[in-house]
């Protein structure tokens, strides 16, 4: 994913992405919506491969089984075309997550792990699946990860409020990744002194992935994330909001909510609440390298990490990522920043 001074970024977690008519806004898509289109999909992969992106993994955050059933093979269809190369098994986020830590997902549609239940989204998905995020506490939550890996599937744990023995259970059972380590739906529950999230910062059984986007996570807690991980063990993504390259003001009714986009007090666009983030992951790289990580850190980061995360599901659907993939742009470092070549 990178070649001749260009990095061909990853993200593991796109949730959805603008619309635009003759250059300006007309909307946005959300992946778990039921209807997606091939155009729809088409037109989100080709704005973030405009901003330099080389792959991603499109995001369902828990939706209904409507929407799985129509909009999982669409995911699938989309690689028989040369605009869809850069898509990946998608992620599921949900629906099996912790009532108390649902974030900004529908809590009507949260339902606990359930083999049966998994089994029916890997058929709705004629198995192009990636990766799955669950809570390690939920009952059956090991025998839907032991499932999931049997299935070429990786399960990484999140919107949680577990024991640290229920997370040893789960990485055990096959688990390799920590969801939005430090992220609101789980950190008011997971405490700094607690040994759950000395786990998410240490144990080197599981990737980490964490959003240095100056809005979810400090900057302390990035450096020491990759500091206790060590480089080969960290994943930055950007949890991209369909309502990322919104105009600030726009409000969009998502998940059974309502969200705005205004500007913080820092100047930085988000989403009130947050719906993910409205940050590329381009630009989280740029973060990351301001607060001094490394940029051979940053960009393994999200390229090889973020592969081998996804290496059981890439093997068994036989996809290869090419170096340099021709329907992409990449991007280049120049003058301290990368931007889109």
């Amino acid at each position: 994913m990178s070649h001749d001074g260009r990095c061909y970024p990853v993200s593991l977690q796109v949730n959805g992405g603008p619309l635009f008519r003759d250059g300006v806004w007309s909307g946005c898509v959300a992946f778990d919506t039921p209807g997606l289109t091939l155009p729809q999909l088409e037109a989100v992969a080709r704005y973030y491969y405009g901003l330099g992106y080389g792959f991603f993994c499109p995001t369902m955050v828990t939706a209904s089984a409507e929407a799985y059933q129509a909009n999982l093979p669409v995911f699938r269809a989309a690689r028989e075309f040369d605009w869809g190369q850069g898509i990946l098994p998608p992620h599921l986020e949900g629906p099996f997550l912790a009532p108390e830590c649902i974030g900004a997902h529908n809590p009507e549609l949260r339902r606990d792990p359930d083999v049966a239940f998994a089994a029916q989204l890997l058929a709705w998905a004629d198995g192009f699946v990636g990766w799955m995020t669950l809570a390690a506490e939920r009952p059956g939550a090991a025998e839907v990860i032991r499932f999931l890996r049997g299935q070429g599937v990786s399960v990484s744990l999140g919107h949680q409020n577990p024991t640290a023995e229920q997370i040893d259970a789960a990485l055990e059972a096959g688990a390799t990744g920590f969801t939005h380590v430090l992220n609101a739906a789980t950190r008011d529950k997971i405490t700094a002194k607690d040994l759950r999230m000395v786990a998410q910062f240490t144990d080197r059984r599981a990737y980490s992935m964490m959003i240095p986007d100056a809005i979810h996570v400090p900057r302390y807690a990035v450096r020491l994330l990759v500091d206790g991980k060590g480089p080969d063990k960290v994943i930055f993504v950007a949890d991209e909001s369909p309502l990322i390259g919104a105009p600030v003001s726009t409000t969009a009714q998502l998940w059974g909510r309502t969200f705005e986009v205004r500007r913080d007090e820092a100047g930085r666009v988000r989403s009130y609440d947050l719906s993910g983030s409205c940050t590329s992951l381009v630009e989280c790289m740029n973060i990351a390298v301001a607060w001094g990580v490394p940029r051979e850190t940053v960009e393994r980061a999200v390229t090889a990490n973020a592969v081998a995360f996804l290496k059981p599901s890439l093997d068994r659907l036989g996809i290869r990522l090419p170096d340099a993939p021709a329907h992409a742009r990449g991007v280049e470092f120049r003058d301290g920043l990368y931007v889109a070549a």
